[in-house]
């Protein structure tokens, strides 16, 4: 076998560095040094919480996240609440808890006391957005006979929504009124 030295053909630099490695003797390792990496090792391993649960890297620390979500939460509200001040009017009025009577254009007493409205100030410059109405339930009540023929009762529940804007001032009132009707429908014979 042919030595590997030969083998290789290291250029002559190389040589003179191989034969200086060869040349040095390793120190012995230091006990103490191992000694406190592995007692580094086992503190790092089995490190124990104030709780008295053994750390794990993937468990959620809940006393770091529980008050840092209350405080984005208490941020949350109070950024939410300056929003909603900046769009409400100055002169706010306090709403009662009556319901609020239906407004027209051509109601002549305009004057009259409406809840959201200020004492003195005209209904009248409160502008119709909408006006919609909801089938909320329909329901037979059977078959009748009339001089016409067969009909059938039904019985419909309906919810009426109405909306006014004052561009005044930027105030909404919303009025809601549920009512229902009983409908007779014709029926087909042959």
């Amino acid at each position: 076998m042919k030595d590997e030295a030969n083998e290789y053909e290291l250029p002559e630099n190389d040589r003179d560095l191989e034969a200086l490695l060869k040349g040095l003797d390793p120190a012995a390792l230091d006990v103490g040094v191992e000694a406190d990496l592995l007692r580094d090792f086992e503190r790092v391993a089995s490190r124990i919480e104030p709780s008295g649960s053994a750390y794990d890297p993937n468990h959620i620390q809940w006393r770091r996240v529980i008050p840092l979500t209350a405080v984005c939460c208490a941020v949350m509200v109070v950024l939410g609440y300056m929003k909603i001040r900046e769009r409400l009017p100055d002169d706010v009025v306090s709403v009662s808890s009556e319901p609020v009577p239906a407004l027209t254009l051509s109601d002549e007493s305009s004057s009259a006391s409406v809840p959201g409205v200020p004492a003195g100030e005209s209904v009248d410059r409160f502008l119709p957005v909408s006006a919609q109405g909801y089938l909320f339930e329909s329901s037979s009540g059977g078959v009748i006979s009339t001089p016409d023929g067969p009909r059938e009762k039904m019985n419909v529940k309906y919810g009426d929504a109405y909306h006014w804007h004052d561009p005044e001032t930027g105030t909404n009132i919303r009025f809601f009124q549920p009512r229902s009707e009983e409908i007779v429908v014709p029926l087909q014979t042959n």
